[in-house]
């Protein structure tokens, strides 16, 4: 409830226009949870790089050791030991950690690329939904505003005698019904308000939304068909990492020894220096290569999906723009009929050659025509926005 008072609150108090529709996304994009956590997913990534950059695959690790005989003959017997021991790259093992965490990188920013198109589709909508609702609460404001003019206009000829009480309860009828038809789009308009000033944290909207778009075949640059493509990228370097890594790093070990055989000899200092290599075993290489495999193959898969659903999507939305350039034309030739007509007709009534029933048969085509028209119009600058969305085109 709190949230909805503060949301009604903006749309008092805030300006009805803002500067553009990148400065729209750019508020969504502020105010999105998922745009948030991949940013912050940037830090992750750059921890990835640092460890891929590093000297060594892993921690060294420092020994330490003692040992002598207090416990049994107490000769005198003492040994310590001191030293460290460094993991090594295997050959080619650190090349395809840095491929990796490339991949990942790009992989992240593509992730990125496609949200922010995700949210513009949904800003876009948003935004036309807004649109649509302030266009049909002016059309009702304006048919109301007519339907009181046209009832205190019976009303005088009904004192008059030139009409029946009968065309004047037609007449308070009709103004009732757009009073309604008010009420009812301003709560359509409050409505899509909400939606838009949820997505974006703000009420303003921007000055001009009308987008200009072309068919075209799908980019190769598409935000979505470009993340497909990284994650097998991502995919493909796992793999690499996997036949580079088929065992555990070697350790190159550097200690010092200092001991003594009994109480009255003198110390003795020596150094070492050993290699510790594990050894390759198919338990453990065969199920850490079969998933990389797999993730590559799903990859691919996901790629031809996507491709295919985009250049659907695409075919889509460039029909719908044909077919909302059709209507709207038709729109427009009938509104201008309808509007030729009611004036006609308007004429007729006000030198009592018609009735108010044809009056107010004829006044219904024409808000008919004129709601068509507007709607269609707006379908219309929807369908560009949703064919620019299709190609992947961000504001």
């Amino acid at each position: 409830m709190r949230h909805t008072l503060l949301i009604l609150g903006l749309l008092l108090t805030q300006p009805v226009y803002a500067a553009s529709l990148r400065t729209a996304l750019d508020q969504a994009w502020e105010n999105s949870p998922q745009a948030q956590t991949l940013e912050a997913r940037r830090a992750e990534s750059d921890a990835q790089t640092v460890a891929a950059n590093s000297l060594l695959p892993g921690a060294p690790a420092v020994i330490l050791g003692h040992r002598g005989d207090q416990l049994n003959s107490n000769a005198g017997k003492r040994e310590w030991e001191a030293g460290i021991a460094m993991p090594i790259w295997l050959p080619g093992q650190r090349d395809a950690r840095q491929r990796q965490a490339q991949a990942g990188k790009d992989g992240l920013e593509a992730n990125i690329r496609a949200l922010r198109l995700k949210l513009a589709g949904e800003l876009r909508e948003a935004i036309w939904q807004v649109r649509q609702a302030e266009a049909q609460t002016r059309l009702d404001e304006e048919r109301a505003l007519t339907a009181k003019k046209l009832a205190e206009d019976v009303a005088k000829r009904v004192l008059a005698g030139e009409l029946a009480k009968t065309d004047l309860n037609l007449a308070q009828n009709e103004w009732r019904t757009a009073q309604a038809a008010v009420l009812h789009s301003r709560n359509r308009q409050l409505q899509a308000q909400q939606a838009y000033a949820t997505l974006t944290g703000m009420t303003a909207l921007p000055d001009d939304v009308s987008e200009i778009a072309q068919p075209k075949p799908l980019p190769d640059d598409h935000p979505v068909l470009e993340e497909a493509r990284l994650a097998i990228e991502a995919a493909q370097a796992q793999v690499r990492v996997a036949m580079n890594s088929r065992r555990d790093s070697p350790e190159v070990e550097l200690s010092t020894r200092r001991e003594r055989g009994n109480l009255n000899d003198p110390y003795a200092s020596t150094v070492a220096i050993s290699l510790r290599l594990p050894l390759s075993t198919d338990a453990r290489n065969l199920p850490r290569s079969s998933a990389a495999q797999t993730a590559l193959t799903g990859a691919h898969s996901e790629y031809a999906r996507v491709r295919l659903t985009l250049e659907y999507h695409g075919q889509q939305a460039d029909q719908a723009l044909q077919a909302a350039d059709q209507v709207l034309d038709l729109a427009r030739q009938q509104r201008a009929a309808a509007r030729e007509n009611l004036d006609l007709i308007q004429k007729s009534f006000n030198l009592g050659e018609s009735d108010l029933f044809t009056l107010l048969r004829a006044r219904a085509a024409s808000f008919e025509a004129e709601q068509s028209y507007n709607q269609q119009e707006i379908a219309q600058a929807l369908a560009r926005a949703r064919l620019n969305q299709a190609q992947g085109v961000l504001p």
